[in-house]
């Protein structure tokens, strides 16, 4: 009988799958489990029953006078409604993309991530686009019943949807503007909790509460991510002007400033590369603390 061992055939080996294939599975599994949570749940419930109680009491006020309060214009009517559009972006920007890459370093379960076979650099743009889809999805609830109510008062014929379109793509930069810094303050502290409240603080209440003075001071707050916000309400105004001087009396004038569009656009791109960049430094340099 012969001793010879019998050859193993050459197995082929596994290719790696390509990094975009890796990303769509982190951003898919990411996004699934956000439409999960009870941070998802509870705020698109919060936005519905805000926006539904505003709904009742329009109904109850009656079309004419709704429609004497604005003008007659549904274009008043829904850039008064989207000014309110950067607030709930900021706040789901901050609940999904605040604490998106600390749990990584401060947390079991970043052992057990980042030493999977998968890029860091993938793993971030994965969990930056899935906090933007889920982001943006509450923006687009909060837009519709904005929708609604101007399709009741002033019929859907009288909808603007150039504007609106123009709106939505404004609101859709101004949201990976804000997670782009949600994530970086998620990359920057190791407490997830923390990211979320910087976050919140920053924009809601920091940026909103300087802009004003500096405006008070005669000087436009360019720099300020809610004052970019500002298009996309301005984007649906018919009669917009980017500059006001009021004559607040004692030879004092105020002078206010608004976003154009193209200005906002701007400022928000500006703010999404920027803060990507340091994000990506950040994730990358950064050690896991268990």
């Amino acid at each position: 009988m012969s001793s010879e061992v019998p050859p193993v055939p050459n197995r082929p080996r596994r290719r790696r799958p390509w990094e975009v294939a890796e990303w769509a599975i982190v951003a898919g599994a990411q996004f699934r489990h956000y439409l999960r949570t009870n941070r998802f749940l509870g705020l698109v419930g919060f936005v519905a029953l805000v926006s539904a109680v505003w709904l009742f009491f329009l109904a109850e006020a009656g079309t004419g006078l709704v429609r004497l309060s604005f003008l007659n214009s549904v274009s008043e009517f829904l850039t008064d409604y989207s000014a309110s559009t950067p607030l709930w972006i900021a706040l789901a920007a901050a609940l999904f993309g605040g604490d998106a890459l600390s749990v990584d370093f401060n947390s079991p379960s970043g052992f057990f991530t980042l030493v999977l076979p998968v890029r860091r650099r993938t793993l971030l743009a994965g969990r930056f686009a899935s906090a933007s889809a889920v982001t943006f999805v509450v923006a687009l609830e909060y837009t519709a019943f904005g929708v609604l109510g101007a399709s009741f008062e002033f019929g859907r014929g009288a909808l603007p949807w150039g504007p609106l379109g123009t709106s939505l793509l404004l609101a859709l930069l101004f949201t990976l503007a804000a997670v782009s810094l949600a994530t970086f303050f998620s990359a920057f502290f190791d407490v997830p909790a923390t990211g979320v409240l910087v976050t919140v603080l920053v924009i809601v209440v920091g940026f909103s509460a300087l802009q004003d003075v500096v405006q008070i001071a005669g000087y436009e707050p360019w720099w300020s991510l809610p004052y970019a916000g500002g298009a996309i309400a301005s984007a649906l105004d018919w009669a917009f002007t980017p500059k006001q001087v009021i004559d607040v009396g004692g030879g004092h004038f105020l002078t206010t400033w608004t976003a154009t569009t193209n200005e906002g656009a701007t400022i928000m791109a500006v703010y999404l590369l920027i803060f990507v960049l340091l994000t990506a430094i950040l994730y990358q340099r950064k050690e896991s603390k268990g």
